[in-house]
Formats: C-alpha cells, structure tokens, sequence
C-alpha cells in the first residue's frame, strides 16, 4: 500500500508562478495525498489564485520566512512521508508515484532522493534547461556533498520519523536553513536511497533568493555557512565529520576574507580573520583540505550532462 505524502509549501505573493507549480502537483495523481500551502500574508493576487484549486490546506497568516512557514507545516502534516515545493518550482510528472513505491516497498529507507534539474524561462516564454545535478556516485547526502557542494532540499522525500529525530528548520538561517538540515541528516548517518530521474525543477529568476544570476544574496549565504560550520563542529562527536566542517569553515572565512579585501572592507577582512583564528586555529591548513574536497565534489559536477532539450 503507498503510504501518504503531505506536499508542503512556504508562499509569499506567489501569483506569477504557482499556477504552474499546482498543476504539476495535480499531474502526479497520486492516490494518498495532502499539500498543505502556508501563506505568509501575500498581497497579490495569490490566495484568490489558490482558491480555484481543490484539494489544497490553505492557511494564511503572518510567519518568520519560509523555514517557519515549513515549520508549521510539519506541525500539521498528517503523512508518512513528507516533501516540499516552492511555488517557483514544478515536480515532474511520475515523482510522487515513484517516491511512494520507492517507501512502500524498501521500509528501512528514511530519504528518497532524486536528480534536480535547473530551468529558466527567457523573456518570450521558452524554457531553457540549464543544467543537472544527478548524484552520480553517492545517494546525495554525503556530507563532503552537504558542505562543498550545491544540495537541494526539495525533490527530496522524508519518512515523518526523520523530523522526529532531527528536529525542525533552524529559523536562525534565513538562507540556509535547508542546509543546515540536511548535514543534520548526513550527520545521524539516516538511510537515504537514490532513484535516477528527476524529481525536481528548479526555476531560476532575478526573484529568487537562492537560485538567481545575479547572486544577490552571495555573501549573506556564506556567512550563515560560516557560522553554521563552526557550530555544527563544535557538537560534532564524529572526528571525521568534524574535520570535513572545519574544512568548510576554513573555505567559506578565506571566501568572506577576499570579499571583503578585494571591496576594500579591511576592517571587516580582519574581524573574521579573527574569528577563523580564534574558532579554527589551524585554519590554514584545513583550508587546503577545503579546497581539495571542493575540488573532489565539482568534479562529479562537470560530469553531469546538461540538458539540452525537454527532460526525459
């Protein structure tokens, strides 16, 4: 029997895309499902949007982000197994069907993870498939993956009991709380099984604070994973795990060091300088062990095919 999937989604002034978003939901006719959408208050025209679709849990009030948008959701959800989609995104057609069967029938899997596609749509309207992120070597939850490499929290698929033993979205990261998740995750070694399709769309646009060319929120990202890094390090009992973040803490300080020096901030280059001095003293060297495991996880990535034309 396939068990029940609640849809999770975080919404703020969401009319330009979520229209498409529903309807790739509608497409998966799934069986068992629950979407619950958490509106934060949208002043467009979303929630008279929403209303023309059934089957849609709808609550709208004021919250912290999307995190804590999340965050109410799992509170509400009733599924076995639970996934997210932000309203710029479209699941494929077929991926509900193939995460549920994936749960029903390997029930010592606590994550189903799937390959991610990057799309973004030109001023004439015609989609351009940018690129993949496949996990070729590994199921996508190693953590030298979490830390040096581009993870995605949605298109992934979680048993209720993984929130129940990692706990919720740390709302302190308004960023990278998703991040700050799933190495939670990789930390608890959970179970995670890989399925080779794609199980996401990721939309690219200027509106997105996350995935945008113009990379607006550059340096506020790197600096919740700075100070993510050197706290997970600090609670981490495993010493191989430890030494992978450390690495990481030393990357992203040298990354907001040359920041701040190349705009001339010298006053901000040394205040972090410090702190990589004080939290990671031997920084220096585990900044070439960064770099190494960063070049290690690209290296997957370059192998990794573009797409060319319509996912298959």
């Amino acid at each position: 029997m396939l068990p029940r999937i609640t849809i999770i989604t975080p919404c703020l002034n969401g009319e330009r895309y979520i229209a498409e978003m529903l309807e790739s939901l509608q497409r998966q006719v799934y069986p068992n499902l629950e979407h619950l959408v958490l509106d934060g208050g949208s002043t467009d025209g979303t929630l008279e949007l929403l209303a023309d679709y059934s089957g849609i849990t709808l609550t709208s009030e004021p919250d912290r982000g999307a995190h804590d948008a999340i965050n109410k959701g799992l509170a509400r959800a009733s599924g076995e197994v639970i996934g997210f989609i932000a309203v710029d995104d479209l699941f494929p057609d077929g991926t509900l069907d193939t995460a549920g069967r994936l749960f029903a029938v390997r029930p010592n899997v606590d994550i189903v993870i799937g390959q991610s596609l990057v799309f973004e749509d030109d001023s004439t309207g015609h989609r351009h498939w940018l690129f993949a992120r496949t996990h070729p070597k590994s199921e996508g939850l190693s953590l030298p993956e979490l830390t040096f490499g581009v993870p995605g929290i949605f298109g992934c698929f979680f048993r209720r009991h993984v929130f129940e033993c990692v706990g919720a979205f740390d709302n302190s990261y308004k960023y990278a709380s998703d991040r700050h998740f799933l190495i939670r995750i990789a930390l608890k070694k959970l179970t995670s099984a890989r399925v080779d399709r794609p199980t996401i769309y990721y939309r690219m646009h200027s509106g997105s604070q996350t995935i945008n060319r113009e990379k607006t929120n550059l340096r506020a990202i790197s600096t919740e994973y700075f100070r993510m890094s050197a706290a997970l390090a600090t609670t981490c009992d495993d010493r191989q795990a430890r030494r992978i973040l450390l690495a990481w803490h030393a990357f992203e300080g040298a990354k907001l060091i040359l920041r701040a020096m190349m705009r001339w901030r010298t006053r901000e280059a040394f205040r972090i300088f410090v702190r990589l001095c004080i939290c990671n003293p031997m920084w220096p060297l585990r900044l070439m062990n960064g770099l190494m495991l960063r070049h290690a996880v690209h290296s997957l990535d370059r192998n990794e095919v573009l797409p060319t034309g319509a996912p298959t």
